[in-house]
């Protein structure tokens, strides 16, 4: 086969243009940060970096909804520790007006404690987290409960939210007023027309049903929220622990992710010099090789 002029520089050129796009191909590596620019420069690469950018993704959304779950939940916590405080501080002074010897001033001055702390707990019942109730069940645009002077109304339902926070895992994040705060003693009341029976009782020196009966739904009270403190504090250990495993894994497919596509700077920058060389022997050898031609001297 006859080897022309036009072939050999051809041929020199196309070398040279390969060259120049290897070198191009890791000045695009450094600049970008990234080994894998387009599915072409490595489809295996690219298959798991989609997958694993798709698996961050989900995570962090995971991530956002443990997030949210945790302040519901500590909004809750910290409304009925303080409920139990109230009425631990209520049964003390139910003990006190049990006391057959109290003036008619006495029972009104315990009474009217019993009534304050009645408030406080309405108060803490209406806790809301990011603009809502907590204690309404789905419902958490209205307040759980109404005082109508001698009763409570319970405006919400019994309904529980539930929040995917893992694969697979979803939890209830919610603690309905209904399940809390009624139900309680033989004549299944709510707390707050308990406190308000009880105050009533109180101040008309009725000792046998503050002692007794009175008393005892007040324990009962007291239990029944403390069982759903304990249904929180589970919900809130869990939390943690799905907190830290959905941190471990969006690290390892971060991880992942960095392997399939982001470059290795140093390599690339050895390899930037090493293709320049290449680049700059091929431009000496296509001026050595590509020779004038009889052509070049017509004309």
């Amino acid at each position: 086969m006859r080897i022309t002029n036009r072939m050999v520089s051809e041929n020199s050129l196309a070398d040279l243009q390969r060259v120049l796009g290897d070198v191009l191909a890791v000045q695009e590596q450094l600049s970008s940060g990234k080994r894998v620019n387009r599915p072409s420069d490595d489809p295996f690469a690219t298959h798991r970096a989609i997958s694993s950018r798709g698996a961050v993704m989900v995570l962090e959304q995971y991530a956002r909804n443990v997030s949210e779950v945790k302040g519901w939940v500590s909004t809750t916590d910290y409304a009925l520790s303080n409920i139990t405080d109230a009425l631990r501080e209520v049964r003390t002074l139910a003990i006190q007006a049990a006391n057959g010897y109290l003036t008619a001033t006495d029972r009104e001055n315990i009474a009217l404690r019993v009534d304050e702390f009645r408030d406080t707990i309405m108060q803490l019942s209406k806790q809301q987290y990011a603009g809502r109730y907590v204690f309404s069940g789905t419902q958490t645009g209205e307040a759980p409960f109404e005082w109508t002077g001698t009763s409570a109304v319970y405006n919400g339902n019994s309904e529980h939210i539930r929040i995917n926070i893992g694969p697979g895992s979803d939890l209830v994040v919610n603690v309905t007023g209904e399940e809390a705060f009624t139900g309680i003693g033989a004549t299944g009341t709510d707390v707050f027309t308990l406190l308000y029976d009880l105050a009533q009782a109180i101040r008309a020196g009725d000792h046998e049903a503050v002692g007794g009966a009175l008393l005892g739904a007040i324990d009962d009270a007291m239990d029944k929220v403390v069982e759903k403190q304990g249904v929180v504090g589970s919900a809130a250990n869990r939390l943690e622990r799905m907190e830290s495993l959905i941190s471990q894994l969006t690290e390892r497919e971060k991880s992942l992710l960095s392997e399939a596509e982001d470059v290795d700077l140093a390599e690339a920058a050895m390899n930037l010099n090493l293709k320049e060389s290449a680049y700059q022997a091929s431009l000496a050898a296509c001026a050595r090789v590509i020779l004038p031609s009889l052509l070049d001297y017509l004309g």
